[in-house]
């Protein structure tokens, strides 16, 4: 076999079939997980492998067949891409579907009339569909081999009713510690900021000061976004070293991902007799814990899928069906919030002493329910006013957690349990100045960073009073406070400060910005002086 001959030897229908989902690997290679991209390979490989068994089978030649699966990879894997590319250009819906499909059935149609040898043809496309592949796969490639803890993380664990043994904190048999609960509401800004940016009136804060509970109003988070932010809470440290070990200029979040899940604050429960139970967001990072010993993990833990599944034609299709957003991320969005929401409760009865992890999603965009927990569809959401979106979406939340609170406490006061509601960050202003597609964070105004960076807390600290707080304590003293005052772990409080990273993809290079925003009277060496 000559050279040409082994060049023009159809395999570009299987690379061709790959790439799509490679590329989306690789170019979110520091976020995504490999291994979330084995099944949707293996399917779109298979299918393309099947396809051009049966039209062999059906007589036509291996390069016509593989040439007529390549197009139909492209139309199949692509159109979201393209849709999203033109629809500035007012192309979108029906009539674009239509003309690409059109547009592809008469390729396959010239090609399968045309008497032309496809020698040159199917090597010029082995040979591109070969590069494309061979530099996404170096990506990925070198990305585990750096980073080879990308392959662990927690196994779901079914809740089942187990936990961990009664015990005191020093291991013997007696009345066990309370439970402890971290709540985590994603992109929940402090009522000030709301109202004065997103004209929204959040009433939770409030309704849990009214409940007991010593609210912190005003104060910031220690970083802008959720890993940095649940990095520093989770490990009682500020990011520094982390960041001089890896340097500003590196991309790869995996050693933050790794300080989530095999964070300080869970081992030093742990080591105490706790159970760690995690309830698993749609969120990769706080999906599952190698550490956890309950994990019910909703069906698809990252936005890997639904990115994957928008890019490509069935979206469009099944809307044309009738089944509206039902393979879209907003939908997965909906669907984990509402499914947490409903397992929570069956965590709270689980035996004690345990250590309970909840991420809610919300009220982080997309916005997708109504107040009253409705699903709001694409379509719905473009009809309604902004300050609207905002509204509903913040009471649904406000309702939802009061209720969850509620049931946490509706037992003797004796067996209330430690409760610890802390935004791992504010919202985004509207408007944001942009650098391509991405937010240009190095140029915000003051007042766009006072509305992402400003948050407000909720303690409830069983048979200790509101002086063991401090107006503007950070989230990075939050287990520090609950360890001293309840474990007597004399660890200190460190100063309340605030980090940007200004680059998307440079989760490294950090910025302090405290002095830009608004005074919380925090304090650099602020002690409590309650005891439990």
């Amino acid at each position: 076999m000559t050279t040409r001959d082994w060049t023009s030897w159809p395999v570009h229908h299987v690379l061709i079939a790959a790439y799509p989902i490679l590329y989306l690997v690789s170019s979110n290679v520091g976020e995504v997980n490999p291994q979330e991209a084995l099944v949707p390979l293996a399917v779109s490989v298979g299918v393309a492998l099947a396809l051009f068994a049966v039209l062999r089978f059906a007589g036509v030649s291996a390069r016509r067949s593989a040439f007529v699966v390549s197009v139909l990879a492209v139309v199949t894997l692509l159109f979201g891409r393209v849709a999203g590319a033109v629809e500035p250009l007012g192309f979108s819906g029906l009539p674009l579907l239509a003309g690409w499909l059109l547009l592809a059935l008469a390729v396959i149609v010239i090609m399968a009339f045309s008497r032309t040898d496809l020698r040159g043809v199917t090597a010029v496309m082995n040979i591109g569909s070969a590069v494309l592949v061979g530099f996404t796969v170096v990506g990925i490639g070198g990305y585990i081999v750096n980073e080879p803890g990308a392959f662990l993380g927690g196994q779901p664990v079914d809740v089942d009713g187990s936990g961990a043994p009664t015990e005191s904190p020093d291991g013997t048999p007696g009345t066990p510690p309370r439970d402890i609960y971290y709540f985590v509401l994603d992109g929940y800004g402090a009522p000030r900021a709301v109202d004065q940016y997103l004209d929204v009136q959040p009433r939770l804060m409030d309704s849990l000061e009214a409940s007991g509970f010593s609210v912190l109003h005003e104060t910031h988070s220690n970083y802008r976004s959720t890993v940095l932010s649940l990095s520093s809470t989770l490990n009682m440290m500020y990011l520094d070293e982390v960041a001089a070990r890896y340097g500003t200029e590196n991309p790869h979040q995996h050693p933050l991902y790794e300080l989530i899940r095999n964070a300080e604050s869970i081992q030093f429960l742990k080591e105490r007799g706790y159970s760690y139970v995690l309830l698993g967001s749609d969120f990769n990072i706080t999906a599952t814990s190698p550490l956890a010993d309950i994990n019910p993990v909703f069906e698809q833990t990252s936005d890997f899928m639904g990115v994957l599944i928008e890019s490509t034609i069935l979206p469009s299709v099944v809307s044309l069906a009738g089944v509206e957003d039902d393979l879209t991320d907003r939908r997965r969005r909906y669907d984990a919030t509402m499914w947490q929401l409903e397992t929570f409760p069956e965590l709270a009865r689980l035996p004690g002493p345990k250590f309970v992890f909840t991420h809610f999603l919300v009220p982080h965009p997309p916005r997708v329910m109504d107040e009253d927990g409705g699903y709001v569809s694409a379509d719905a959401e473009a009809d309604r006013p902004p300050v609207e979106r905002f509204r509903a979406q913040w009471a649904f939340v406000d309702r939802e957690i009061e209720e969850l609170i509620e049931g946490l406490l509706a037992g003797p006061d004796e067996t209330d349990p430690i409760i610890i509601i802390s935004p791992d960050h504010g919202p985004t202003t509207p408007g944001m100045p942009q650098t391509g597609p991405n937010i240009d964070w190095g140029s915000a105004n003051d007042a766009q960073l006072d509305l992402v960076f400003s948050i407000a807390s909720a303690y409830h600290l069983p048979g200790l009073d509101e002086s063991c707080l401090y107006p503007g304590m950070s989230s990075v003293n939050a287990f520090r406070l609950v360890f001293n005052l309840y474990f007597d772990a004399g660890l200190p409080l460190l100063p309340d400060r605030s980090f940007l990273h200004t680059r998307v993809g440079r989760p490294y290079d950090l910025t302090e910005v405290t002095d830009r925003l608004p005074d919380s009277g925090a304090g650099s060496e602020t002690e409590t002086t309650c005891d439990p």
